[in-house]
């Protein structure tokens, strides 16, 4: 049984539809500046990738805006564009439509809010805790456009994303949904959220007056992530009656993968990472070299990036020579929950165009990242397999196969 893709919706910092952010992502476009959202001149690291005039009055009544965090109003936005894109899912009855998204963090900023109300002696707002719960964006976008099956929301930290995708895609294999609305959505440039990174020393925080370079993957003299923010979404359909019902086909998801490294709860492991890359590629029934590209998690910290590749180098072995890698992250910053979502967008627009968007900042590489990264210019090549990481907080690896259609 093929899984395939048949609509796609994103918001983020470089593009708020599919077209625009593939368009500025091809360009090298950098969406990291100064935090805007909140004064963060007594933060360490004061730069993020920022959702810019994002108004969720285009798409949310005053009173559905007062009911919802900011991941949901991203993550509605993201879905509203996807199943637009999908067609409809009218083909399907609502029992058969689910829903599957990932956040790392959910409605922080609701929480963060009412804590500091609270704290403060002043009174919360009602919806403080619907607001907060990891589960709202999916439960809006369900509520919205009827999907009335299984509603499911995955927090593995920066996985959760890939989690989400996958378990859509076992949902469609097993026969529990016949369309599934999946992705990640993540609103945390917030200044405990920020506190608490810059406390684990993972942020970058030497380049606050040169926020353009500050998320530099795989670059020497990189010193931590950057913080971003955004919402990407993907409907899944059998192929079958995806052709059936005249559907577009973007690309099909091959195979998923999660494994835990069950070592640190914050420090990457090489054995979990290549575990999860070798199920997916299991899942997928190819080998190692068939893979032509890999959209890396690559987050910009000394060691993040190093392991990942030391990871890709065990696993491919003499092939990681031919695979082209990049990096997402070095345009938007880290969208956590969000990120595999994203990154699988650009993976799959990645086979659809035969372009690799560039890994930008890339102007020397870390001796030990050796790999070939797609430095600060696209490139072109037919592709016809991808893989996405995506490696998270509690040991939690994931990777997802996308593969070209077969119609």
């Amino acid at each position: 049984m093929r899984i395939v893709v048949t609509g796609m919706g994103i918001v983020s910092p470089i593009g708020s539809s599919v077209d625009e952010f593939w368009n500025a992502a091809i360009n090298g476009i950098n969406g990291i500046g100064p935090i805007k959202s909140f004064d963060a001149s007594n933060n360490r690291s004061r730069i993020a990738g920022e959702v810019k005039d994002f108004d969720p009055k285009s798409l949310l009544s005053n009173k559905q805006i007062e009911q919802t965090d900011r991941f949901t109003q991203l993550a509605v936005y993201a879905a509203n564009q996807a199943i637009i894109d999908a067609g409809g899912l009218d083909h399907y009855e609502p029992r058969r439509r689910a829903v599957s998204l990932g956040s790392g963090m959910g409605g922080f900023a609701t929480f963060e809010s009412s804590a500091e109300r609270r704290l403060k002696n002043r009174s919360i707002p009602p919806f403080t805790v619907p607001r907060t719960m990891a589960n709202s964006a999916a439960a809006w976008i369900a509520t919205i456009h009827e999907l009335k099956g299984a509603n499911l929301t995955c927090s593995t930290a920066c996985s959760s994303g890939g989690n989400a995708i996958g378990m859509g895609l076992d949902m469609l294999r097993a026969g529990k949904a016949d369309a599934v609305v999946t992705g990640g959505a993540e609103a945390c440039v917030l200044p405990l959220t920020i506190s608490g990174f810059e406390a684990l020393y993972a942020l970058s925080t030497g380049f606050n007056d040169n926020a353009q370079h500050a998320s530099r993957p795989f670059a020497k003299g990189r010193d931590g992530f950057v913080m971003g923010e955004g919402a990407a979404i993907l409907v899944l359909e059998k192929e079958d009656t995806a052709i059936r019902r005249g559907a577009s086909i973007y690309a099909q998801l091959a195979g998923y993968g999660c494994a835990c490294d069950a070592a640190h709860l914050v420090a990457p492991d090489i054995d979990g990472q290549v575990a999860a890359m070798t199920a997916a590629i299991q899942d997928a029934g190819i080998t190692p070299d068939s893979i032509d590209y890999i959209n890396a998690h690559a987050t910009s910290t000394p060691l993040g990036d190093v392991i990942e590749t030391k990871a890709i180098r065990q696993l491919f072995g003499k092939h990681a020579e031919n695979i082209i890698i990049s990096a997402t992250k070095s345009m938007i910053g880290h969208t956590i929950g969000a990120s595999a979502a994203i990154g699988s967008i650009a993976a799959i627009q990645s086979l659809r165009t035969g372009m690799v968007h560039p890994t930008i900042n890339l102007e020397e590489a870390d001796p030990e990242c050796d790999l070939n990264y797609a430095p600060n210019t696209a490139f072109a090549k037919t592709l016809n397999t991808a893989l996405c990481n995506a490696f998270g907080f509690g040991g939690n690896n994931v990777s997802l196969v996308f593969s070209k259609p077969n119609v």
